[in-house]
C-alpha cells in the first residue's frame, strides 16, 4: 500500500466516523472525499476485508467496523484520561449554566467530542454525541480550536474542510472564517447556527503548560436562552473552569499527577508535525 493510498483510506475512515451508525452511501463517500468511484470502492473493499468497515445488507451503506473499536480499546487511553481530568469542571459548567457542556479535542482537520454533561434546564441542546467527529470550525468548540491556530495553519484547515461542508448546510467557509476572526478578537468563540439554526454555542480554548491549544470547553443552548446579554456570564464561567483544567494539566505535566496529559501533548505534537509535513 502506497502512502497516498494509506492517506486516502484514513480520510475515508474519518468521513465514516462523522456519519454515525447509519453510515454513508458510496456516492456520498465519493463526493466527500473527492476521489473517483473506482478508487473509493477499491479502498472500501480492502477495509471491509480487514474488518475496519462494514456494509449494511439492507441499505448497502458503509459504516465503521468492529475491528476499529477493538483497536480503539487497545490504544493508549490518553483521551479518556483528559476527559477524566476535566470531568469535575465539565459538571460544574453544566450545573452553573443549566445547559449542556462539551469538551472537544483536535484530531487532524476535525474536532472530536470526548465528553458531554447536561444541565437542569428542561430544553437540551444535544448538538453532538460523545465520539462525534466534525470538521474544525463546526460548532463553538471547533471555532475556538481553529481560532487558536496560527493564521497560516488555520488557512490550510479551511481549504481542507471546504469539500466536506456539504453535510453542514448552515455553514460555509466564509461563515467559519468570520466566526474564527471574531473569536481571535474576543478571546472566545461564538457559534450561531453553524450546526443547527435554533442553537447557539460559546467556547474557550484549553491550553497546556507550554501555552499550546489542546482542547476546548463550551456550552450550547437554544437561541432564546443564550441571548447576547447572557454571553459575558457564560464566558466568565467557561474561562474559570478552563483555567482550572489547565492547572491540572500543568500538574500532570510536572510529574506530580497522572502523567497522562504529558502523553496526550506528545501525541498532539506528533499529529501536528505530520500535518505540516504533507
Amino acid at each position: 500500500m502506497t502512502t497516498q493510498t494509506l492517506e486516502r483510506a484514513i480520510g475515508l475512515i474519518r468521513i465514516l466516523a462523522s456519519a454515525g451508525a447509519d453510515g454513508r452511501r458510496l456516492v456520498e463517500l465519493q463526493q466527500a472525499s473527492g476521489l473517483t468511484k473506482p478508487t473509493v470502492h477499491r479502498i472500501l473493499d480492502t477495509l471491509k476485508q480487514e474488518g475496519m468497515v462494514e456494509q449494511l445488507d439492507e441499505t448497502r451503506r458503509y459504516r465503521l467496523g468492529q475491528e476499529l473499536a477493538v483497536l480503539g480499546w487497545s490504544a493508549n487511553r490518553t483521551v479518556y484520561d483528559l476527559k477524566e481530568l476535566a470531568a469535575e469542571e465539565m459538571a460544574a459548567v453544566a450545573a452553573k449554566t443549566g445547559d449542556t457542556s462539551f469538551l472537544a479535542i483536535r484530531s487532524g482537520m476535525d474536532t472530536v467530542c470526548i465528553d458531554r454533561q447536561t444541565g437542569d434546564y428542561p430544553v437540551k441542546a444535544f448538538t453532538v454525541e460523545v465520539g462525534t467527529r466534525r470538521p474544525l470550525g463546526i460548532a463553538a468548540t471547533g471555532v475556538a480550536l481553529l481560532a487558536a491556530l496560527p493564521p497560516e495553519e488555520s488557512a490550510v484547515v479551511l481549504e481542507a474542510i471546504k469539500a466536506r461542508l456539504g453535510s453542514f448546510p448552515n455553514a460555509s467557509v466564509r461563515q467559519i472564517r468570520e466566526a474564527m476572526e471574531r473569536a481571535r478578537t474576543a478571546g472566545y468563540a461564538l457559534s450561531e447556527g453553524l450546526m443547527l439554526k435554533e442553537v447557539r454555542g460559546v467556547a474557550v480554548v484549553i491550553r497546556d503548560g507550554a501555552d499550546r491549544p489542546i482542547a476546548a470547553i463550551g456550552t450550547a443552548a437554544i437561541n432564546d436562552r443564550l441571548r447576547n446579554s447572557r454571553i459575558p456570564e457564560i464566558v466568565k464561567i467557561l474561562r474559570m473552569h478552563a483555567s482550572h483544567i489547565q492547572q491540572r494539566i500543568v500538574t500532570a505535566e510536572s510529574g506530580t499527577g497522572t502523567g497522562s496529559v504529558r502523553q496526550f501533548r506528545g501525541a498532539a505534537a506528533r499529529k501536528k508535525g505530520s500535518t505540516k509535513s504533507k
